[in-house]
């Protein structure tokens, strides 16, 4: 079975910035449920990309605003880590 990362930190190639609070990183872990819920309404009834960084919002506590002046790059290596758990199968291996 597939063992997923349950912390990640995601050092961002341009720093975010919002009034006095600079962001060189970002931290992300597993999502909860209820993140994950939103996620799926949102895509439902806007598009993936708003769904993500609504995802990437609630998990990291980091505004949207704030997130929408992220560098593409680092975006796509926080939407793989988020992915990783909205793909998980724990019966990928054949085991269960």
């Amino acid at each position: 079975m597939a063992v997923l990362d349950k912390t990640k930190t995601i050092v961002l190639s341009k720093a975010l910035e919002m009034a006095n609070i600079r962001y060189e990183s970002i931290e992300l872990k597993e999502p909860a449920l209820a993140e994950v819920e939103q996620f799926y309404e949102t895509q439902r009834s806007k598009n993936g990309m708003a769904a993500m960084k609504l995802l990437l919002a609630l998990n990291s506590g980091v505004t949207e605003k704030v997130l929408s002046g992220m560098a593409y790059t680092d975006y796509k290596k926080c939407e793989d880590y988020l992915m990783s758990f909205l793909t998980f199968d724990p019966s990928a291996d054949g085991s269960n």
